[in-house]
């Protein structure tokens, strides 16, 4: 299992920012509901107070799909799976490099909301069971969708990624805290988050699993 980074590029929040807000955050009821539900306000609600407050595309992971284009050897044509692609802002890279793309979310928001030409091709539904056969793709990835997943649910996702990809070319971006504080920050900055633990645990977990592809920690606080 190799440790790498794709996304380092990607403009995210800062830790200090974020706890800024955390710190402000009082949550209105009625649009908690939406939030656990990824819909409007987990996504594109500037005014909830925590998460996305705002998730359009920009073109910034035109890079990092570059550089796993580049790692993994993937060529015109390659069928390329992501799970929990939200409105398919990564997918679409991949898409304009001519390959064949597919998409899973739980969120249907997301999905309504998806890049034009990513769009047809995302189903809408869970990772415990994907709906694909075996070896179905030369590449599959995930970026920060195994934190919103509890134990029982990681136990049937990471085989069924294992089974539809073709290699051992599988990608796992997961945000982590290493500190008790950091992961009762976590929570409070999304609360979907359900599996929230350290780099030694989620290293254990995948070995465990039989995980032989590459990861990146994602230290969010």
């Amino acid at each position: 299992m190799k440790e790498i980074d794709f996304f380092g590029s990607s403009k995210p929040r800062s830790a200090d920012e974020r706890e800024r807000l955390i710190s402000r955050f009082v949550p209105d009821p009625e649009k908690r509901v939406d939030f656990i539900n990824y819909g409007f306000n987990y996504w594109d609600n500037p005014e909830y107070g925590v998460g996305y407050g705002g998730y359009s595309y920009d073109g910034r992971y035109a890079d990092s799909a570059g550089r796993m284009i580049e790692h993994y050897g993937l060529n015109e044509g390659d069928k390329v799976l992501e799970i929990g692609c939200s409105k398919g802002f990564v997918l679409v890279e991949f898409f304009k490099k001519g390959m064949q793309v597919s998409g899973i979310d739980l969120s249907a928001y997301a999905i309504e909301h998806a890049v034009t030409e990513v769009q047809p091709h995302i189903v809408h539904g869970s990772c415990e069971a994907l709906p694909w056969d075996d070896n179905s793709f030369e590449f599959v990835y995930s970026k920060e969708t195994l934190p919103h997943l509890t134990e029982k649910q990681l136990r049937l996702a990471l085989p069924e990624m294992i089974r539809v990809c073709r290699t051992d070319n599988i990608f796992l971006e997961i945000q982590v805290s290493n500190h008790e504080r950091g992961q009762e920050l976590v929570k409070a900055w999304d609360e979907t988050h359900v599996t929230i633990h350290g780099v030694d645990w989620w290293r254990m977990f995948l070995a465990e699993m039989g995980f032989k592809g590459q990861v990146n920690f994602k230290i969010l606080f």
